[in-house]
């Protein structure tokens, strides 16, 4: 089910098409077509739901639907409320962001603006102790703490910033404002979205269309060959690709490693 038209559900759509197509039947269907598609819950079905709207729809049309999501990031899901669904996330777990934070920058502390508290271990069967040597400051914004000038304190104490998929922070109001300070700071941004790369934010790492796909597939298999096995609530993405910015890394005097030896590495330390 696609909340709308546009080139990245349809990329996910094919590759999901491509690795499943010789155990299963796909429909795509627009969300405003829905309740006109099914007048009823087909038996054995299984929905996906591309974008917070298109799981409200499926959610409105039979809460018993058995639906997983994807497109959400772990911000959009809390705010849905959808504990008894499964969603594939478009946030990469924490450890992973550190550890390229840590690979790319050799740096000693990074600052991370959250209205969650961050712990750096709840999404990973990794230790503690192989931490990548990275001090994780977190701060906050609220009606007394305004983002810019929260920044500002964020970049003086620490070498980057990174920016987290949390919509109520990193909009399209405030992310110009954010990376024209880091940029003035001379202080990089590392991000999780190839967007903010093009913007000015130094690397990106990040879920593609492809990666998306790659791992619904997978979720979906698991559900055919044992669909009343327990599952968590949801998966931090499995798959990533990486980016990243020369024009603002020469302008920073930072000398990025190279992108497949950087994979490397993080695969290795983060498989």
């Amino acid at each position: 089910i696609k909340g709308s038209d546009n080139a990245y559900f349809d990329e996910t759509i094919a590759t999901l098409t491509r690795h499943l197509e010789q155990v299963a039947r796909i429909r795509v269907v627009q969300q405003a077509n829905l309740a006109r598609e099914f007048s009823d819950l087909p038996e054995h079905s299984l929905f996906i739901a591309f974008g917070p709207s298109a799981v409200a729809a499926v959610k409105q049309f039979d809460q018993r639907a058995p639906l997983i999501s994807a497109y959400l990031t772990h911000e959009q899901y809390r705010e849905l409320a959808i504990a008894d669904q499964f969603a594939v996330l478009l946030d990469q777990p924490m450890q992973r962001y550190l550890t390229f934070c840590k690979l790319l920058l050799n740096a000693e502390s990074i600052g991370v603006i959250s209205d969650q508290p961050i712990d750096t271990d709840a999404d990973t069967d990794t230790p503690s102790d192989t931490n990548p040597g990275l001090t994780v400051n977190q701060y906050r914004v609220d009606p007394a703490n305004k983002l810019l000038p929260v920044l500002r304190e964020l970049l003086q104490a620490n070498d980057a910033l990174l920016i987290l998929p949390q919509q109520s922070i990193y909009n399209q109001d405030s992310l110009k404002g954010v990376l024209l300070t880091s940029y003035r700071k001379r202080k990089p941004a590392i991000s999780y979205s190839p967007a903010h790369v093009r913007s000015g934010a130094l690397a990106s790492i990040y879920s593609s269309p492809i990666d998306i796909g790659r791992h619904l597939a997978l979720i979906v298999k698991q559900r055919l060959k044992h669909p009343g096995s327990a599952a968590p609530a949801y998966e931090f993405a499995r798959y990533y690709s990486i980016t990243s910015n020369r024009r603002i890394a020469q302008a920073l005097a930072i000398e990025l490693p190279d992108e497949s030896d950087l994979r490397a590495q993080l695969d290795r330390i983060q498989p």
